[in-house]
């Protein structure tokens, strides 16, 4: 069935009342991400189909492939110029994280520049996927306890080596500790930028990585003002520290998944949605 509210379009084999959360949660994250960047556009003029799938069986057959099988993903995001997709394993254990975090990579696709390094890229995404909605209050920037464990189980990446991981690489694709490692840190890089306020720091490193092809390690003590040495210790004593910062604001008003419409699909129209994401 199809679950349209004001601002989304939902495809879903997991039953009406799921695809209404579904929706409902896309509407929440549309609202709390209008609150907090004012001066971004969140009507995105590409159109988003998103698509949420009963088990993970089902995920599986839109996942890319590396080494020729499917990653291991509870939700995935395609974008291009024309149409973007997200896509949700709705049997996961708290699918309204997933949510928030493909959106985020939806939004960023729509208001920031192309081709953005991984890190930042799920950072970002990390950091708005564990905003909490309920009904008095959003609460943007709390850091879920499982990173700060992971973190401090597995150890953290070098700053250089975190910032050299691109999406073929195999630290962004194979399941297992690495892989773990990466999102939990670049999430919570994420928060130490936000909470010191360096995010203009981060715009010139691009900028000297990406159009002067200055070395990583370089264009890190250039920008930030302090080796890539110095940057591991200072991440890892902002982690240690246990002090981070997270805004409060109240829950985006007047949404409510009761006005929504339900449209049946036909078993071509959903075979045709799937054809979609994979061409």
């Amino acid at each position: 069935m199809e679950v349209h509210s004001p601002n989304f379009s939902v495809v879903t084999d997991a039953g009406e009342k799921r695809g209404r959360e579904v929706a409902m949660r896309f509407e929440q994250m549309r609202g709390v991400f209008g609150t907090l960047i004012t001066r971004v556009n969140v009507n995105i003029p590409i159109p988003l189909q998103i698509v949420a799938f009963r088990n993970t069986k089902e995920l599986r057959q839109v996942a890319p492939l590396f080494h020729g099988k499917p990653t291991q993903v509870a939700g995935l995001f395609q974008g291009s110029s024309d149409r973007s997709f997200i896509m949700l394993d709705m049997s996961v254990e708290n699918p309204w994280a997933v949510v928030f975090h493909e959106y985020a990579h939806q939004l960023m696709n729509g208001t920031m520049p192309a081709g953005t390094a991984p890190w930042f890229e799920e950072g970002f995404a990390m950091y708005f996927s564990s905003i909490e909605v309920d009904g008095k209050e959003a609460r943007v920037g709390k850091i879920p306890h499982d990173d700060y464990v992971v973190l401090q189980q597995l150890g953290t990446m070098k700053i250089a080596d975190l910032f050299r991981v691109r999406q073929n690489s195999s630290t962004y694709n194979e399941s297992g500790d690495h892989r773990t490692t990466f999102y939990a840190e670049s999430g919570m890089l994420m928060h130490y930028i936000y909470d010191n306020q360096l995010l203009p720091k981060v715009a010139a490193y691009f900028e000297l990585v990406e159009d002067k092809h200055v070395p990583v390690e370089d264009a890190i003590r250039q920008a930030f003002g302090m080796s890539a040495a110095q940057f591991d210790v200072a991440l890892r004593s902002y982690i240690n520290s246990g002090r981070y910062k997270y805004y409060a604001m109240p829950t985006p008003a007047n949404i409510s998944s009761n006005n929504y419409t339900v449209t049946p699909l036909s078993t071509a129209a959903s075979n045709a949605v799937v054809a979609d994401i994979h061409l």
